[in-house]
């Protein structure tokens, strides 16, 4: 409901949430190049594709029910942070960003590009996530 309103008086939209989506999801990626050695680096981009995987699964590859998804995955994130488990809370993070890009469809690619692109840079996890295409 909230969203509604906001999208009615002009402060959200899908385009709005792509560029901070895509915004959110370079500065996490260069704040961690900043701040971790290579093997974490390495076990935040497995930590985020395992979870972005389980959700997809969850969800049946459908972003329509990507929701619950989420509610887990900000439910895991706010733990890690507690226990100041900073890689696990950043792989999470990525995952975040990345399942609410695809939710919004294309408007979301930019943000999926750059994690795809940080998934990419350590040869060892996989490509582009395999949930669904949109658009």
């Amino acid at each position: 409901m909230l969203r509604r309103l906001l999208e009615m008086v002009g402060w959200s939209s899908p385009e709005r949430d792509g560029r901070q989506f895509a915004r959110d999801a370079r500065a996490i990626i260069e704040m961690v190049h900043g701040q971790h050695a290579a093997d974490n680096l390495r076990a935040i981009a497995e930590t985020a594709k395992r979870q972005i995987a389980e959700v997809h699964q969850r969800g049946l590859d459908d972003p329509a029910f990507y929701r619950r998804g989420v509610a887990h995955l900000t439910d895991l994130n706010r733990a890690a942070r507690s226990r100041r488990d900073y890689v696990t809370w950043s792989g999470i993070t990525l995952a975040i960003i990345y399942i609410k890009a695809e939710m919004i469809g294309d408007d979301g690619i930019s943000a999926r590009n750059a994690i795809d692109g940080y998934f990419e840079h350590w040869s060892h996890v996989d490509g582009p996530m395999d949930g669904p295409q949109i658009g």
